[in-house]
Protein backbone atom coordinates (compact mmCIF):
# COMPACT_ATOMS: atom_id res chain seq x y z
CA UNK A 1 0.00 0.00 0.00
CA UNK A 2 1.27 3.48 -0.84
CA UNK A 3 3.12 5.10 2.05
CA UNK A 4 5.70 7.85 2.04
CA UNK A 5 7.04 6.65 5.41
CA UNK A 6 9.54 4.53 3.51
CA UNK A 7 11.18 7.52 1.83
CA UNK A 8 13.66 8.21 4.65
CA UNK A 9 14.99 4.67 4.27
CA UNK A 10 15.35 4.60 0.48
CA UNK A 11 16.48 8.12 -0.37
CA UNK A 12 18.77 8.10 -3.44
CA UNK A 13 18.74 4.32 -3.68
CA UNK A 14 19.87 2.62 -6.90
CA UNK A 15 16.85 0.35 -7.36
CA UNK A 16 13.32 0.28 -6.01
CA UNK A 17 11.10 -2.77 -6.44
CA UNK A 18 7.51 -1.78 -5.72
CA UNK A 19 4.31 -3.71 -6.22
CA UNK A 20 1.96 -2.12 -8.71
CA UNK A 21 -1.10 -4.30 -8.57
CA UNK A 22 -3.49 -1.87 -10.26
CA UNK A 23 -3.76 1.02 -12.67
CA UNK A 24 -4.52 4.30 -10.95
CA UNK A 25 -8.09 4.25 -12.26
CA UNK A 26 -8.59 1.43 -9.71
CA UNK A 27 -7.23 3.43 -6.77
CA UNK A 28 -10.25 2.68 -4.59
CA UNK A 29 -9.75 -1.07 -5.12
CA UNK A 30 -6.02 -0.71 -4.43
CA UNK A 31 -6.79 1.00 -1.12
CA UNK A 32 -9.41 -1.60 -0.18
CA UNK A 33 -6.98 -4.46 -0.77
CA UNK A 34 -3.91 -2.70 0.68
CA UNK A 35 -2.11 -2.59 -2.67
CA UNK A 36 -0.67 0.17 -4.85
CA UNK A 37 -1.10 1.51 -8.35
CA UNK A 38 1.64 1.83 -10.94
CA UNK A 39 1.40 5.60 -10.58
CA UNK A 40 1.92 5.37 -6.82
CA UNK A 41 4.94 3.10 -7.25
CA UNK A 42 6.46 5.59 -9.66
CA UNK A 43 5.75 8.45 -7.28
CA UNK A 44 7.67 6.67 -4.51
CA UNK A 45 10.64 6.14 -6.85
CA UNK A 46 10.55 9.78 -7.94
CA UNK A 47 10.31 11.14 -4.41
CA UNK A 48 13.15 8.86 -3.31
CA UNK A 49 15.33 10.10 -6.18
CA UNK A 50 15.90 6.46 -7.11
CA UNK A 51 17.89 5.52 -10.18
CA UNK A 52 15.57 2.74 -11.34
CA UNK A 53 12.13 1.30 -10.58
CA UNK A 54 10.95 -2.24 -11.17
CA UNK A 55 7.24 -2.84 -10.70
CA UNK A 56 5.58 -6.19 -10.14
CA UNK A 57 2.84 -8.16 -8.35
CA UNK A 58 0.29 -7.32 -11.02
CA UNK A 59 -3.41 -8.13 -10.80
CA UNK A 60 -4.40 -11.04 -13.04
CA UNK A 61 -7.05 -8.76 -14.56
CA UNK A 62 -4.30 -7.20 -16.71
CA UNK A 63 -3.44 -9.44 -19.63
CA UNK A 64 -1.51 -6.57 -21.21
CA UNK A 65 1.01 -5.18 -18.72
CA UNK A 66 2.14 -2.38 -21.03
CA UNK A 67 -0.56 -0.09 -19.59
CA UNK A 68 0.95 -0.43 -16.10
CA UNK A 69 4.40 0.34 -17.48
CA UNK A 70 3.12 3.34 -19.42
CA UNK A 71 1.35 4.71 -16.37
CA UNK A 72 4.45 4.44 -14.20
CA UNK A 73 6.62 6.05 -16.87
CA UNK A 74 4.45 9.17 -16.84
CA UNK A 75 6.02 9.89 -13.45
CA UNK A 76 9.27 7.90 -13.45
CA UNK A 77 10.74 7.13 -16.86
CA UNK A 78 13.36 4.58 -15.81
CA UNK A 79 10.78 1.91 -14.98
CA UNK A 80 10.69 -1.74 -16.01
CA UNK A 81 8.28 -4.59 -15.45
CA UNK A 82 9.25 -7.49 -13.21
CA UNK A 83 8.69 -10.44 -15.50
CA UNK A 84 9.54 -13.93 -14.28
CA UNK A 85 12.68 -15.18 -16.01
CA UNK A 86 13.69 -11.75 -17.33
CA UNK A 87 17.16 -10.43 -16.54
CA UNK A 88 17.62 -6.74 -15.76
CA UNK A 89 20.76 -4.67 -15.47
CA UNK A 90 20.97 -1.97 -12.83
Amino acid sequence: MYSERILDFINEIDLVYHEATYLHESLDRANETKHSTALQAATIAQKAAAKKLIIGHFSSRYLDLSFLLEEAKTVFDNTELAIEGAIFEV
